[in-house]
């Protein structure tokens, strides 16, 4: 998940291609700060991380746990692409071409399997990783609190979640901007009361979601 993506979801939500939506890039950036800091508390996203050394301070991610450590200075990841594709980051267009295309998800598993036998031992004290025996370059999987919206996976159920409180959230911007205009002889009328009461709804909603609550997104 990216900034774009709730960007672009929450003008679309809100009509932007109808009528003019006062919402800049820097107010949805603390608006998605305030919903990641609602949801920290109730979810785990997924964070990689690459690094060297045999101790490794993570004190700039505050890990709750790691997942997997992988070894990135073997050639296992080489030896697939050779395999698949002849060369290391290469495509090769020669007569066998299609069948290394058709059977990339072959390779892919296999890849998947290989960083799976090559995880390596390790202990995390704090926000400091310890490894066994090793002091080269490794790819650290780990489950963070969500601190910036990456660590939400667009396979989460919690990838919807944000983009709808943060549209909640936005509505109540929105209302709370436009109750300080008076447009009285104007044929338009600010719909300042509609969008608060929705945004109250729909937090209140959102929020007992975080709670347990079946998930209806």
């Amino acid at each position: 998940m990216t900034e774009a993506d709730v960007l672009k979801y929450v003008k679309t939500q809100l009509g932007v291609s109808w009528v003019d939506v006062e919402v800049e890039k820097k107010d949805i950036q603390q608006l998605i700060t305030m919903a990641l800091d609602k949801l920290a508390h109730y979810y785990e996203g997924k964070r990689f991380v690459q690094a060297s050394g045999k101790v490794i301070d993570l004190s700039n991610h505050h890990p709750l746990t790691i997942e997997k450590v992988y070894n990135t200075s073997n050639n296992e990841l080489m030896t697939v692409q050779e395999y698949a594709f002849g060369g290391t980051g290469v495509i090769l267009f020669s007569t066998d071409m299609l069948q290394r295309i058709l059977s990339y998800t072959s390779y892919k598993m296999l890849w998947d399997e290989l960083k799976y036998q090559t995880g390596m031992n390790y202990k995390l004290i704090g926000d400091t990783l310890y490894l066994d025996d090793y002091n080269d370059s490794v790819l650290i999987e780990m489950l963070v609190r969500p601190t910036v919206i990456s660590d939400v996976e667009d396979t989460s159920m919690y990838y919807s979640w944000v983009k709808e409180y943060v549209l909640a959230l936005t509505k109540e911007m929105l209302g709370r901007i436009r109750g300080k205009f008076n447009v009285d002889g104007s044929p338009y009328t600010l719909d300042s009361a509609q969008l608060l009461s929705e945004a109250a709804s729909e937090k209140a909603n959102l929020e007992s979601q975080l709670m347990g609550e079946i998930f209806v997104l």
